[in-house]
């Protein structure tokens, strides 16, 4: 079976890996320098933003080695307990964190928020971040034989189907023509892997595109104010499955978190230039 990855998960995926490329970096290294202030002398010049970055950084790294190498164990702490999906919200603190560090710095530097060169990158590695730890939830929780997709839901087939289940794109693509233009036009079509290959490691692969739409879609629905969903600007063939509270509970903290960033950069761009003008206008009415 062919895979369809959209131009705009690739976009993400790239941002995501020269974002964790330039800040990784310089947050592990504030970091360690916060940690030796704490056994001697305290350095002052620490960002306390970048320590932050660091050590959410140093967190998604473990839950995702531990999901990879303990998926036994992950699947019976998930069935035990499904609140454990709540753990996805640590996954885009990085780039929340470096959007409120740029925010919290504008007013000393006198710039906006999207102004700062890592900003936008930040945003748009926002849905690859949360899409690498799906891929490993869902290969931790794949039944040991694989079944067959229900009828009504053909995304089982790739998606384990207590957590995703088909979009509206799927269902009813005449009523969404700008999500078939997208599919068409902005879609890089894989052929399947070859007979014999390395099906586990490939597979894992190709499914992180395929999650980075969907966060994509979440992404860009609270960013535009819910626009992309009402005009089917959509690019995600899976949606989350609503009775499973966990998981949507942490689609909503997400979503959460992407109105803190829409908060920021909304507030910097455009409402305070607005009451700085106010502001201004009411110094020159003054007698």
């Amino acid at each position: 079976m062919d895979t369809q990855i959209s131009d705009f998960s690739l976009a993400s995926l790239l941002a995501l890996g020269v974002f964790l490329a330039v800040t990784i970096p310089r947050s592990l290294w504030h970091l360690a320098r916060a940690i030796g202030g704490v056994f001697g002398r305290k350095d002052r010049s620490v960002d306390p933003w970048l320590v932050a970055i660091g050590l959410s950084t140093l967190i998604c790294a473990g839950l995702v080695g531990a999901v990879v190498l303990y998926s036994d164990r992950t699947q019976r702490l998930l069935n035990a307990s499904a609140a454990l999906t709540f753990a996805f919200l640590f996954f885009a603190l990085p780039a929340v964190f470096q959007v409120l560090r740029a925010w919290s710095s504008q007013h000393g530097h006198k710039a906006q928020v999207l102004s700062h060169p890592l900003v936008l990158l930040a945003i748009l590695s926002l849905p690859a971040s949360m899409a690498i730890p799906t891929a490993a939830l869902m290969r931790a929780t794949q039944a040991v034989q694989p079944r067959a997709a229900p009828a009504d839901n053909p995304a089982a087939a790739l998606v384990d189907e207590r957590f995703f289940t088909d979009s509206e794109i799927v269902n009813d693509p005449e009523d969404y023509p700008a999500a078939q233009f997208l599919q068409r036009y902005a879609t890089v079509t894989l052929p399947p892997p070859a007979p014999g290959s390395r099906s586990h490691r490939r597979s894992f692969l190709r499914e992180i595109p395929m999650f980075t739409a969907f966060w994509f879609d979440q992404t860009t629905n609270m960013l535009t104010f819910d626009a992309a969903d009402t005009f089917g600007v959509l690019v995600s063939r899976i949606a989350h499955v609503r009775a499973n509270w966990a998981f949507s509970i942490a689609v909503f903290g997400y979503k959460l978190l992407c109105a803190l960033v829409l908060v920021a950069v909304t507030f910097d761009a455009l409402l305070r230039p607005i009451g700085e003008r106010i502001r201004r206008r009411r110094r020159a009415e003054r007698p």
